[in-house]
């Protein structure tokens, strides 16, 4: 009975005990002791610990009284050390923030300006009202402060103050000081200024009038450009390209002060000089001067494929841009976008796009050699790589629109058919295609590849994208007397009919239509059958329905006849390019995303960015009922959310606890093995009851688990 009495004691300890208390031994009664050791060293060694833990992820936010007791201190680097675990639980501790108070307000005074700085940074990092409420003085001391460290911290604390509390940014003033400040002498200052600036008025534009602020002071921002950081000059540089020079004097003056940092070492710099250039070089006089400052950005642009691979993706991402707007800027460059052997996949992709963009129809030496590299890239290993480079060919071709050139091209491409490759065959299949549609009229190359294309015996099962069978359908239904076993063909697609794409289905479609007066058999009325019974998108089905109505009307010969001589249109380019609007947009945000994913920045995109950066500042409260509310305002039912964190995690707690207590009398009474066999039936038996349900069950909404609340799951079981 020793064991039994044992485990009775056991479990009902446990039943009593509601909370486990914390043990003071451990490690951390060791760091609470050692911040309360009469020893500095001793001290300052706990401090290290204790953030050492909190950096690795540790809770150590009980130490936090102890840790303010060695905020009072002279040693920077202790100092720096508390204001970071402050910074990081304050908002655990909000009533004991209070008492380091004025501890942040001596500091703000004290004649280091390293613990000024300090002081300033950490009370606008505090997410605490009552720290917030006492910032004013601080603050304002800070922005007129001698040391221009102590300055340029000071302006981007009033960012983050107006990030927490933009009512009482506005209420103390010290907007006005932040814009006072662009005025400053120290170039950091003014680039701080500038960002601060920039991300207030990114938050509200009603705020801060920053375009007019920008007008006003350009000639400081010129003037700093060269005295400042490079981090700080692609700030300045961002905020030129905001401005419009008022002539043609105003813009030369500014491209001459910005050329030189063109040959700046970051890439960022040199991109942010581009786009202020490209900004004025539209109100300058051209001429000599206007192809001088080309030159200029042609060599900046050359610069930038020394870089790394990452940077050089960001390079050519822009170039692509810029070529949009000024093709002959690097037509002499060709050979630093060639391939090398070292270039990763992504690298490989952007620059076949700029080889193809840079190349002058009007030289056929340049365009010859393009399409030998082009011709050896096609037989790398890399199957992306390859499909890119053999679009790139019929890209060339099409562009430089010759008919010898043309010729060599699809020699090529025949070449590259006749190697055996299977994962080349969609690649040179739709080259080919896009080649005969821009040469429609050209009779030898149609038979050409027509009769090397109808020697494939299953292309259903040998092509493998939908375009590829896509452009195949067609050029059976453009060249019908090119094909030998053009019935057989169409036979095996229509048998394939309903498991081939959307797009397929409908080309399969029109191609039938097209030629039903020549097909034998029944190809048509099966095609129309599957294409209305057989398929669930409703584009093919529309479509076949027209088809058939218009094939069923008495007097349909002219109209028949009209559908059988549909061609598609002429191809004259295959290269993407951007639509004016969508260019100078680009060229307005060269540096940034939007140069890399194509897709300039709009306001309903700065908007959402706005609400991101605002419910950064917010407290986990405040962001509950900023979700309830917005879930109330859309009136959804449907969602049943609990925001009530205490209660859910008491209620887990409870969980916990009564799973723990039923285990330990299971235990105790050997309940476990029949619990656990009367669990497995009861499991069993609603997995029958499910599949009966399932299998009875005519109306499936019922099932529908958005639309079920806890009395329908009752009612089900």
């Amino acid at each position: 009975m020793a064991p039994l009495d044992k485990k009775i004691k056991k479990f009902l300890k446990n039943s009593i005990r509601i909370a486990p208390k914390i043990s003071d031994k451990g490690e951390l009664a060791e760091l609470r002791t050692g911040l309360v050791s009469q020893y500095p060293q001793t001290r300052k060694d706990a401090i290290k610990q204790t953030i050492k833990q909190m950096t690795l992820g540790k809770d150590v936010s009980t130490l936090f009284p102890d840790v303010l007791k060695n905020i009072a201190t002279n040693d920077i680097e202790q100092k720096k050390l508390v204001y970071l675990y402050v910074m990081n639980y304050a908002e655990i501790h909000p009533e004991l923030c209070i008492l380091v108070v004025n501890t942040f307000v001596t500091d703000a005074q004290d004649p280091n300006p390293l613990i000024r700085c300090m002081a300033i940074r950490t009370m606008s990092m505090i997410r605490v009202d009552k720290i917030l409420e006492y910032i004013e003085t601080p603050l304002r001391k800070t922005l007129q402060d001698d040391n221009p460290y102590v300055r340029k911290t000071a302006v981007i604390c009033v960012a983050k103050l107006f990030q927490l509390n933009k009512d009482l940014c506005i209420e103390l003033g010290v907007l006005e000081d932040l814009s006072n400040a662009l005025g400053d002498t120290n170039p950091m200052v003014i680039a701080n200024a500038i960002a601060s600036l920039t991300e207030i008025y990114n938050l509200d534009e009603s705020v801060v009038p920053l375009p007019t602020l920008i007008q006003s002071h350009f000639d400081q921002f010129l003037n700093a450009l060269n005295e400042c950081t490079e981090w700080a000059r692609i700030t300045i540089l961002t905020a030129l390209s905001e401005y419009r020079a008022v002539d043609s004097l105003e813009a030369q003056n500014i491209i001459d002060r910005v050329t030189a940092h063109l040959q700046h070492v970051n890439p960022a710099v040199v991109l942010a000089t581009i786009k202020v250039i490209i900004k004025n070089l539209g109100i300058i006089d051209g001429g000599q001067n206007s192809d001088l400052i080309m030159k200029k950005i042609s060599s900046a642009l050359v610069s930038l494929m020394s870089t790394p691979p990452e940077l050089q993706y960001v390079a050519l991402k822009n170039i692509r841009i810029i070529l949009e707007k000024y093709p002959e800027i690097l037509t002499k460059e060709l050979r630093i976008f060639y391939i090398k052997f070292n270039d990763p996949l992504y690298v490989k992709l952007e620059k076949v796009e700029i080889l193809i963009r840079l190349v002058d129809p009007s030289n056929l030496k340049q365009c010859t050699l393009l399409l030998n590299e082009l011709k050896e890239y096609s037989m790398e290993l890399e199957p992306e790589f390859v499909s890119r480079c053999i679009l790139g060919l019929s890209q060339l071709g099409i562009k430089y629109s010759d008919e010898r050139f043309i010729q060599k091209v699809l020699d090529i491409l025949v070449e590259l058919l006749e190697s055996g490759q299977d994962s080349i065959k969609d690649d040179c299949c739709i080259a080919l295609c896009n080649l005969l549609r821009h040469c429609p009229t050209n009779a030898s190359m149609s038979k050409n590849v027509c009769s090397l294309l109808n020697a494939w015996t299953s292309p259903v099962t040998l092509l493998q994208q939908d375009s590829a069978k896509c452009n195949y359908i067609w050029l059976m239904g453009e060249y019908p007397q090119h094909f030998s076993t053009l019935n057989d063909k169409i036979d095996e697609f229509v048998e394939n009919f309903s498991a081939e794409s959307t797009l397929t289905q409908i080309l399969l479609l029109i191609t039938v239509v097209k030629l039903h007066n020549t097909l034998k058999g029944s190809v048509l009325q099966t095609v129309l059958e599957c294409a209305t019974h057989e398929t669930s998108e409703v584009d093919v089905r529309d479509m076949a329905m027209i088809y058939w109505r218009c094939l069923s009307i008495d007097d349909s010969s002219a109209l028949v006849s009209q559908l059988c001589n549909l061609h598609a249109p002429v191809i004259n380019s295959t290269i993407d390019t951007f639509s004016p609007e969508v260019l100078e947009k680009l060229l307005s945000q060269l540096g940034t995303i939007s140069s890399i994913y194509f897709k300039p920045m709009d306001d309903s995109m700065r908007k959402q960015l706005q609400h991101q950066n605002i419910i950064k500042g917010k407290h986990f409260d405040e962001l509950q009922s900023l979700a309830k509310n917005e879930l109330e305002s859309k009136n959804n039912d449907d969602i049943l959310l609990d925001f009530d964190s205490e209660s859910v995690n008491q209620n887990t707690s409870g969980q916990n606890q009564n799973n723990n207590l039923l285990s330990d009398l299971d235990d105790l009474f050997d309940f476990g093995a029949t619990s656990s066999s009367n669990n497995n039936q009861r499991s069993e038996t609603a997995t029958e009851d499910m599949n009966k349900l399932s299998l009875n069950n005519t109306d499936s909404s019922k099932l529908n688990a958005t639309s079920l609340n806890t009395d329908d799951l009752l009612n089900l079981f």
